[in-house]
């Protein structure tokens, strides 16, 4: 597997933790985190995938571990943060898109989008910032949106809908979190 390039910065002694690993955004993030240095505890439902990429990323010098796990799983997520933590670092590329006219979607459907989009990275947002704060130390929370978000679009409402509220609630968590690591 070729890893995607980066530009060059340090995070040596940093834990980084990214969801949405085994592909995608998830995947480029987890490559450059661990091409600067970082330690990546890389997260994802699809276990043959996210071995590929943590063998990828360790035969590049990098260092990962690979940690098959359902986001949507709130304790399990929970308790990965609690038992490996603090991390420094958080990237919440995890996603899904059901794409259907807005009067088709089910609730179901619903459902999914927001539990993975917003609930998932709400909650592991929440236990990240929970490990700094008691540490005392500063880190950075990446969430991945998307321009639908602005834009709308066909028979994506709901995912428009899940990346809208994902950038509400990023700038709230770092107003709120923001305040505390300046005093």
């Amino acid at each position: 597997m070729r890893l995607p390039r980066t530009p060059s910065f340090r995070l040596d002694g940093r834990r980084a933790l990214v969801t949405g690993a085994s592909s995608g955004i998830g995947l480029a993030a987890a490559a450059a985190l661990a091409e600067a240095g970082a330690e990546v505890a890389l997260i994802a439902r699809r276990r043959p995938e996210l071995e590929r990429v943590r063998d990828a990323i360790r035969a590049a010098g990098g260092q990962a571990e690979a940690h098959p796990l359902d986001v949507t799983d709130r304790e399990a997520a929970a308790a990965f943060v609690a038992g490996r933590g603090p991390f420094d670092i958080l990237v919440n590329a995890a996603g899904i898109a059901r794409h259907a006219p807005a009067i088709e979607v089910s609730p179901a459907d619903l459902d999914a989008t927001l539990d993975v989009n917003l609930r998932a990275a709400f909650f592991l947002c929440r236990e990240v910032a929970r490990g700094l704060i008691a540490s005392g130390r500063p880190g950075s929370l990446i969430n991945v949106s998307s321009q639908m978000g602005h834009v709308g679009g066909p028979d994506r409402a709901a995912y428009c809908a899940s990346k809208h509220a994902l950038e509400g609630m990023t700038r709230a968590m770092a107003i709120e979190w923001g305040r505390m690591a300046s005093g």
